[in-house]
């Protein structure tokens, strides 16, 4: 093997998360504000010279057991997806280093995939551009061509249609994962369940401009919301119900200027103007849930870099 690349493939956020009734395709449109942050996992990508095959390495925080096999990882797919594009045969070392957790709500996966593809395209001496990237990026998920794009970006359709927001952001993020393995799949089905039996209409689509101009506001007078975190609070199991209430609530106390849930759950969050009140409260949580991480938005995608 020789030289190599590492890169970075942070995770998201979803500052904002709208949901409206399934389609006919089975899918629910979204308009959500994704916010990419310094946080995630990494990822060393060497050339076998001698193969075609992928020999796929995992380390790191997230315990191995929660893990799936390589050959059902993201990385894996990713690579058996830009192979065939690519027409490139080369086999692939690939070592992941993997903090984010799994079932998160911080497109862990999604941030992985897209972080080899930009890898390999680069190592492959760029035979695709960004918007190629992108477009069959979006066959792996439809969250994967955010994170080749990365930054702040109003989402809509399924989560594949990126409006790139560009905006002056100095608030902290503290992320708190409780631990808790959340089901994309079944947290629609419960929403789906729950708005079905109660006859609840979904909120309107509220519009880019209109959440762009909120999110330039201070964060204390932001008015987010995620609809599936209305949803786990009232009908979710007791375990989730006390969890969220417990962590959001600790959030709030400490100074938090603005606390939601990512995605499908499980991870919360809270956003602070203030930085010394985000130490401080990372330090007052930390060791007493499974992940406390204090960090900060990141602007634009992390390119790979050539060891």
């Amino acid at each position: 093997m020789g030289d190599g690349i590492r890169v970075a493939a942070p995770c998201k956020i979803n500052l904002h998360l709208g949901i409206f009734d399934r389609r006919s395709d089975g899918y629910h449109p979204i308009e959500s504000i994704f916010q990419m942050l310094d946080f995630g996992d990494t990822i060393w990508i060497e050339s076998l010279k001698k193969s075609s095959g992928i020999e796929l390495h995992m380390e790191g925080s997230v315990p191995m057991k929660d893990v799936v096999p390589p050959e059902q990882n993201s990385i894996y797919t990713a690579v058996r997806l830009f192979q065939m594009e690519s027409g490139c045969e080369s086999g692939w070392y690939i070592r992941l280093n993997k903090h984010i957790p799994l079932g998160a709500g911080l497109g862990g996966g999604s941030a992985d995939a897209a972080a080899v593809l930009l890898a390999l395209n680069q190592i492959c001496g760029k035979p695709f551009s960004d918007i190629s990237l992108e477009h069959f990026a979006a066959k792996l998920g439809s969250d994967v061509p955010f994170f080749i794009k990365g930054g702040t970006a109003y989402v809509t359709g399924r989560g594949e249609r990126i409006s790139p927001i560009s905006v002056t952001t100095s608030w902290a993020v503290l992320l708190v994962n409780p631990g808790i393995h959340s089901s994309t799949p079944e947290a629609f089905r419960l929403l789906d369940t729950v708005r079905s039996e109660t006859r609840v209409c979904t909120k309107p689509l509220l519009g880019r401009d209109v959440l762009v101009r909120l999110l330039e506001s201070h964060p204390q007078h932001w008015t987010f919301y995620n609809d599936f975190l209305e949803v786990f609070l009232k009908h979710g199991t007791l375990e989730v119900q006390q969890t969220y209430q417990a962590i959001l609530r600790e959030l709030r106390e400490a100074g938090a200027d603005f606390v939601n849930l990512s995605g499908s759950g499980s991870t919360c969050f809270g956003v602070f103007a203030d930085h010394d009140k985000a130490r401080k409260t990372l330090q007052n949580m930390k060791g007493r849930w499974p992940l406390v991480e204090l960090t900060f938005p990141l602007a634009r995608k992390v390119n790979p870099v050539v060891e």
